[in-house]
């Protein structure tokens, strides 16, 4: 948090100063009240009209940098805001694959948002009203000691008692709205899964169902927060009453002093008035101070969240001009159920691999731990000699690209969803829209290749938007390509087509995993990689294998590729 304050610190400085002004200027009205009720009662009709002057001039002021300071606050929080949340945003999207799948997006979502809200509400606008509030304490005191040594000395020895409150409650309030944090978490969390899930929700009947738990998240969410209002409300009518005792005992004692003649009526009315911005002030202060000391945890999360560190990622450049190979390579998700026993391999830059076996055998898992997605994996991983862990991050997911089977657009145009706002040639975008086939139905499209895409390609097919992904990865001209059963939701004969196309580029490595066991297919890969509970248990051409009689050839026969 300092480090957002200080990036603004001639705004923030600005504040207070207009704060300092704004304070000193609404606790000298104390004084003011005094002198207009004395020359009321004093009769003196001279002094009380060039009074008024003044006061109008004062209060027109006072209005004037009352207007600047609460311009200057806001804007001061906006700014604190939008860089905390943009800095939050660059540490998770530079996030290694492997740690931001560690946490959900909703976890992100719930943190860029809720968070971010919390803080504004529990930290940024009351530390500036403690700051202005310390302010117009400190003038009050001096005014205090301006009208009378001993109320302001009873006065200030009253108002000791009220510094309990922020400690008796500021530990519980910051575990409170830690709570009230994670289940505002947890409740994007459901909320962003429902919606997500909408079609099987209507398709199987499930409005019921969802509906109650939708409730009961809602529920979990209102209860933490009125955890923190209760605690929040506890500590505000205790400072409310120590204040009210604190105004009535000052107000009796100086009325005391008026009867022996020791102050003037005037007096009476400026140390009412002095000891009310002595008593608000310090309740703005005491029901603060819990606030910022319960935001502490959030701001620690988003921190967190902000850190960009890579933990795997290490300096190298890579070199791909030999090829990848993997050694005893075995990995875990969750560091109990191997997905991957001791498998080895090795590719060869500009040559054909297909990928196949069972689904849950490991063949996706093994692809992204060749293109660096996970670190935590036992074994070894070299592009040419250098060891994958010695390697910059960056600079790996470089030189791959990844066809996924699930394909997510931007809402954006179907241009800018393939070239992802770089710069190609109209050579470069013609072959991959006719390589993916995207060619093939853009230009019957209004817009062509403007035609903007809803949210997640909901106006596209799923075939068209496997086209897009094809063409997206295409045109990268990494070299490297993983097709991830890239091509599934697309006819055979376009499926087909595409392949042959992406078989045909001769500098390209080409990784498909796949399910299609059909053999002409099979058969123009270089390679087939067989792989059986997570291990590779076969390696060879399409003729080899069938001809050895092994696992993939009794795979093949049974055409169990799901």
């Amino acid at each position: 948090m300092t480090q957002h304050l200080k990036s603004h610190k001639l705004l923030l400085t600005l504040t207070i100063i207009l704060s300092t002004v704004v304070a000193l200027g609404t606790v000298f009205i104390a004084i003011l009240l005094e002198q207009i009720l004395d020359l009321a009662v004093g009769g003196d009709m001279g002094g009380f009209g060039r009074l008024l002057l003044f006061s109008a001039a004062y209060f027109a002021l006072l209005v004037l940098f009352a207007y600047l300071y609460a311009l200057s606050s806001k804007y001061l929080v906006n700014m604190v805001i939008q860089s905390m949340r943009e800095r939050a945003f660059a540490g998770v999207i530079s996030r290694h694959y492997a740690d931001f799948r560690k946490q959900g997006s909703a976890d992100y979502l719930s943190a860029l948002t809720n968070d971010i809200n919390i803080i504004e509400a529990s930290y940024l606008t009351p530390l500036l009203t403690i700051i202005k509030s310390a302010v117009s304490f400190a003038a009050a005191v001096v005014v205090m000691f301006y009208f009378d040594v001993i109320i302001a000395i009873a006065t200030m020895t009253a108002i000791l008692l009220m510094f309990v409150v922020p400690g008796l409650f500021g530990s519980l309030i910051q575990k409170r709205q830690e709570k009230y944090s994670h289940s505002l978490s947890d409740f994007t969390a459901h909320a962003k899964d429902i919606l997500a899930g909408y079609e099987v929700v209507k398709s199987y009947g499930m409005v019921d169902y969802i509906l109650m738990r939708f409730k009961k998240s809602n529920e979990a969410a209102i209860s933490a927060k009125y955890g923190v209002d209760k605690i929040m409300a506890v500590t505000e009518s205790l400072s409310m009453i120590l204040g009210v005792f604190v105004q009535i005992g000052a107000m009796f004692l100086a009325a005391y002093f008026i009867i022996t003649g020791r102050i003037s009526v005037g007096a009476l009315l400026g140390i009412t008035q002095a000891t009310a911005m002595l008593v608000g002030p310090l309740s703005a202060i005491f029901q603060g101070l819990p606030q910022l000391k319960g935001a502490r945890p959030i701001i620690a999360r988003l921190d967190a969240l902000s850190g960009q560190e890579n933990v795997a990622t290490g300096v190298k450049a890579p070199v791909f001009e030999q090829g990848i190979t993997a050694e005893n390579l075995s990995f875990s998700y969750d560091g109990e159920n191997a997905i991957l026993r001791d498998a080895s391999l090795a590719l060869h830059k500009g040559a054909k691999y297909a990928i196949v076996g069972k689904s849950g055998c490991g063949k996706t898992t093994l692809a992204r731990l060749l293109c660096g997605y996970y670190y935590d994996y036992r074994g070894q991983i070299r592009y040419d000699s250098a060891d994958l862990k010695e390697l910059d991050y960056d600079g790996i997911v470089g030189l791959s690209s990844t066809i996924h089977q699930g394909v997510y657009m931007f809402n954006e145009s179907i241009y800018d969803n393939i070239c992802l706002h770089r710069e190609y040639s109209d050579v470069e975008l013609e072959k991959a829209l006719d390589i993916s086939g995207v060619s093939g139905f853009v230009h019957g499209l209004p817009e062509g290749l403007c035609t903007l895409v809803e949210e997640n390609g909901a106006n596209l097919s799923g075939g068209q938007k496997q086209r897009i992904a094809v063409a997206r990865a295409i045109i990268q001209g990494k070299p490297l390509l993983v097709l991830d059963e890239g091509t599934s939701a697309i006819d055979m004969q376009t499926a087909h087509e595409i392949e042959s196309s992406l078989l045909n580029i001769d500098d390209l490595t080409l990784v498909t995993i796949t399910h299609n066991l059909q053999e002409d297919n099979l058969m123009r890969y270089g390679q087939i990689i067989f792989m059986e509970d997570g291990a590779v248990a076969e390696v060879g051409t399409y003729g080899e294998l069938m001809e050895r009689g092994g696992g993939f050839s009794g795979f093949t026969r049974l055409g169990e590729g799901a």
